[in-house]
């Protein structure tokens, strides 16, 4: 990622909108404004979207979540895993209390519960050869209706622009026109940094639903060394898994 371009973008929808100061920052492969950890997964528009399926009543009975994640070799499948669980209590609207796994190599296949009894199966790898986009499908399945990130039978998103030209096929996916110019990861990575910095995200919330995700994905690879189901104690509290209020993409 790069962060001169990113801060560079995150300056100007500040000073356009209005936002306090601020800036990213990368540890570890993740990005920080501050001390805060950003959660950019819960900015993407299909996020946002299935987010508002899920409570608005279009998906009625939401009781199963499948998810899938790839990227390259060398990404950590720990992270990548945190991130799924995240989007899985965001999404379920309930924290993780168990989970089950089976990894092998730089994949782990995941069975997880959430405090409210819904399901979830999640898929990790990071085995794809380096340079390889990497791609993720979200499937929400309830007892009336089923909705999903990508279009059905898929599991690659496709791309909005292709250009044949001396370099060959090349491939241009537009989902941000302010931010033009950005990756795909980049764009939400700031405007997850703009919503904290706008007030309409929580530090504390997301402090809190990163330190779930990752004690979460931490105890899945726990699980599977020790071939048993590990159970994480819900306290009472915060919520972190509300729905935040989103700026539209312009």
């Amino acid at each position: 990622m790069n962060l001169k371009k990113m801060n560079k973008g995150l300056d100007f929808l500040r000073e356009k909108y209005g936002a306090r100061k601020g800036e990213i920052s990368l540890k570890d492969g993740h990005c920080y404004v501050g001390s805060t950890p950003l959660l950019p997964g819960r900015m993407e528009r299909k996020i946002v979207e299935l987010k508002k399926m899920a409570e608005n009543g279009t998906l009625e009975g939401v009781s199963t979540l499948r998810f899938a994640s790839f990227a390259p070799k060398g990404a950590d499948a720990e992270a990548l895993l945190a991130k799924e669980l995240d989007l899985a209590a965001y999404l379920g609207a309930s924290d993780v209390v168990r989970v089950m796994a089976v990894a092998s190599g730089a994949a782990i296949n995941v069975l997880a519960k959430l405090a409210n009894d819904v399901n979830v199966s999640v898929e990790v790898g990071a085995g794809l050869p380096r340079g390889e986009a990497a791609y993720d499908r979200h499937e929400i399945i309830a007892k009336r209706g089923v909705a999903c990130d990508q279009t059905v039978d898929t599991h690659t998103p496709h791309a909005s622009i292709r250009v044949s030209g001396a370099k060959g096929m090349e491939e241009f996916t537009d989902v941000d026109t302010e931010l033009f110019g950005l990756s795909y990861e980049e764009v939400w990575n700031v405007r997850a940094a703009f919503a904290l910095l706008q007030g309409r995200a929580s530090a504390k919330v997301w402090k809190a639903a990163w330190a779930k995700a990752t004690k979460a994905a931490a105890l899945a690879f726990a699980a599977d060394k020790a071939k048993a189901a590990n159970t994480i104690a819900v306290k009472k509290g915060l919520d972190t898994n509300q729905a935040i209020k989103v700026s539209e993409v312009r």
